[in-house]
Formats: structure tokens, sequence, C-alpha cells
């Protein structure tokens, strides 16, 4: 995290959030990590919903993420993931969510824990994920996911 903050501040910004953040956790939060603490919460929920609507709300047109075992999904795969009949998610929660602001691109980092049933049977995953946010006529919207498995 200590190296992503030097190249983002080598960027020419300060991250915004981390400051507020280190400061105190009673510290009030900026408007931006409220927005993007909503919306990270609307996309995961949105697993457990089968909500393609806030699906298309969060992820832009353009998203493009890369998923365990390297794959690479667009929206419209989420879309269809999220939304399939043959997969439920029974529990999907997530922990540990930071947020660097630096003026219209965010990244948040978090953990996420999922479980439920596929074609395939029964599944529980905990994937480490870093998102991408970009500020665009004055909405975020999610442009990229990088998405890690890990076990404990």
């Amino acid at each position: 995290m200590k190296a992503l903050l030097l190249s983002l501040a080598l960027l020419g910004g300060a991250p915004l959030s981390v400051h507020a953040q280190a400061a105190s956790e009673a510290a009030a939060k900026s408007p931006d990590v409220v927005a993007l603490e909503a919306l990270n919460s609307e996309w995961l929920t949105a697993y457990k919903t089968r909500d393609a609507a806030a699906l298309d709300r969060v992820l832009a047109d353009d998203f493009e993420g890369v998923y365990p075992g390297g794959r690479i999904m667009k929206k419209a795969d989420i879309i269809k993931l999220a939304t399939n009949p043959a997969r439920s998610f029974e529990t999907v929660s997530w922990e540990d969510v930071r947020i660097v602001v630096i003026g219209d691109v965010a990244v948040l980092r978090a953990r996420a824990r999922m479980s439920g049933k596929s074609p395939e049977g029964p599944f529980s995953s905990i994937n480490d994920f870093a998102d991408v946010y970009v500020r665009r006529a004055g909405a975020w919207r999610a442009i990229s996911a990088h998405v890690v498995r890990v076990t404990e």
C-alpha cells in the first residue's frame, strides 16, 4: 500500500481519503469516499440480489476486469454471471476497505467473502480485489477490477 501511495503522490496528487482515515477513524469521510463505499456495497450486493440495473449503474460501459485464473470479464460478462438463475449467491460480505482518491480517479481495495451454489455445486471463495473508478460527468463508475483468490 505504501508503494501505491508513493506512486500516486509522485503522479502529482495527495491521496485525500488516506489522510482523512489515518487522522482518525472518527474523522468525517469525504463525499467521494462515502460515494465509493456505497458503489462497492451496491456492486457486491447486486450479486446476491441479481440486480442487473445496479451493475449497469456501477460499471462503466468500458469496464474490464481480471479475475482468478486470468479470466478477463467485461461489463456484459459480469451482468450475465450475476443474473444467471443457475447460480445463486447466499452470502456476500466485504472487509478491510481502503480507498485512495486522487482527482477523478480512485482505487478501492478490499476483501470479499462469497458463497453460494452453481451448476457445478456449492462454492465458497475469499477474494482480495482492487477496483479502479473514474469520475465522468460528475459520477463515479468502475472501469477496472483485479481480483485475486485468497487461501486461508
